[in-house]
């Protein structure tokens, strides 16, 4: 039994760490795919441009000419920072100093999002006003607020400097850290959600994530999703000065849950896990209970479908198509049809079972819950309990220290009895899930 189980062991190691390199190495991939030929990224906003040159700043700054050596006017690459990371846009000057056309040239924004603003119309809106006029009256789309103001602040960066060097004008140029009404009260939903996870205030925690709900789902919809993490394997991340909160959300929450050895963030701030738990609550109407072991297993595949994600993504350099998560559909009305499908079927699933999301297919969960144990694994501690799960009356598989070949009493008594309809039919709907995950994953790249 020891031999069998240290086999497993390393077989399970060899296959993680040809995973983990296999992800680096998309990572690098991606980094070097996402380089293009100047002139090719120039002739995107003008077309008639046959050559160009290079001029001195912090942005990069060419003069445009057509193939008869004439002028053209000018073109400016500068980046800004968007939800998921950095926007790179291009925009085209004449030499009258009016920006004639804005394009992005790269992103890791959600694509819904994404095509929300452009379809607003926002870089028409932009083009074709003088570069001392400034942008401060463009209006924010509304639901893509920090995606509006990332392409916004990008344009407004790289005009500026083109009008200081080459127009003699005098614009300022914002550098200190931008902080909203909006980032604050998020920064305070998150000293609440930890003091009172310490302090073991159970009572403020439903009010918290009513709160988060409200907040954090309908008026920013800016959970936490997968994309930001792929975002910190990419290297794409946004600009500190520009954007604390996400480095407060992401790698920081992240950090937190490594050292402290609890997953707040999932128990005491997701918007999305507090609408579940409150369906469940108050509509359990009827009994679900498939096996642990079925249970187990469905969860099992979590880590592999998270790995293809990331893979796809990177490789396909486009990491914003990695929010595959019905959040947007939840709390906005916008996504694509399977993630309409996926949203539907857990809100039901919710009814019978707490947080069914969130224990079977939430990548953010899947990569918090990891970090929790982290660092009991590291000091040699007992792996903590989730602060969730453990509301459940149940125990699952990992939680009993079950495994293939050291097998719970529970499970043991699984084996030896047959599948009943509820197992079959959690298989069948957890199967469906991860189809339309795929799905959706393989539609935002076409958008």
């Amino acid at each position: 039994m020891g031999n069998e189980m240290n086999k497993y062991k390393l077989q399970k190691s060899i296959w993680i760490g040809i995973a983990l390199v296999l992800l680096i190495a998309a990572s690098i991939y991606q980094h070097f795919a996402s380089n293009q030929d100047t002139l090719d990224v120039l002739r995107q906003g003008e077309l008639a441009a046959a050559a160009y040159e290079n001029l001195p700043g912090g942005a990069n700054t060419f003069k445009l000419f057509d193939a008869g050596q004439a002028l053209l006017g000018y073109g400016v690459i500068s980046s800004a920072s968007g939800y998921g990371g950095k926007i790179t846009v291009l925009s085209i000057v004449d030499v009258g100093g009016i920006l004639q056309k804005a394009v992005i040239i790269a992103h890791n924004e959600t694509p819904l999002y994404l095509n929300k603003v452009q379809n607003a119309g926002l870089l028409e809106k932009i083009s074709g006003r003088s570069i001392a006029q400034g942008y401060a009256d463009i209006d924010a789309v509304s639901g893509a607020t920090v995606t509006t103001r990332g392409i916004v602040k990008a344009v407004q960066k790289g005009t500026g400097q083109l009008g200081n060097e080459q127009f003699g004008l005098n614009i300022p140029l914002e550098n200190t850290i931008n902080l909203g009404w909006q980032d604050f009260v998020a920064l305070a939903l998150m000293v609440l959600a930890f003091a009172g996870s310490a302090l073991k205030l159970k009572k403020l925690r439903s009010w918290v994530l009513l709160v988060s709900v409200i907040f954090i789902g309908f008026v920013l919809n800016a959970s936490l999703t997968y994309s930001n993490y792929v975002n910190l394997i990419s290297g794409n991340l946004p600009n500190f000065l520009e954007r604390p909160v996400w480095y407060l959300m992401v790698p920081g929450i992240l950090l937190v849950t490594v050292l402290w050895g609890k997953n707040v963030y999932c128990s005491w701030l997701c918007p999305f896990g507090a609408v579940q738990e409150g369906i469940f609550r108050g509509l359990n109407l009827w009994t679900f209970t498939p096996s642990q072991k079925i249970q187990s297993m469905s969860r099992s595949y979590r880590w592999p479908i998270l790995w293809f994600v990331a893979m796809i993504t990177l490789i396909g350099n486009h990491p914003g198509a990695a929010s595959y998560e019905p959040f947007s559909v939840f709390f906005d009305g916008r996504g694509n049809w399977a993630q309409w499908a996926i949203m539907g079927i857990v809100v039901i699933m919710s009814i019978t079972l707490l947080r069914f999301w969130c224990r079977n297919f939430c990548p953010v969960g899947t990569i918090l819950d990891y970090a929790t144990q982290l660092k009991h694994r590291l000091v040699g501690l007992q792996i903590g309990k989730n602060e969730v799960i453990n509301q459940v009356p149940m125990r699952t598989a990992e939680q009993a220290g079950c495994s293939e070949h050291q097998p719970c009493e529970s499970c043991s008594k699984a084996k030896r009895t047959k599948m009943t309809a509820q197992d079959k039919g959690y298989i069948l709907i957890v199967s469906a899930i991860n189809i339309l995950i795929i799905i959706s994953l393989l539609m935002n790249f076409r958008l």
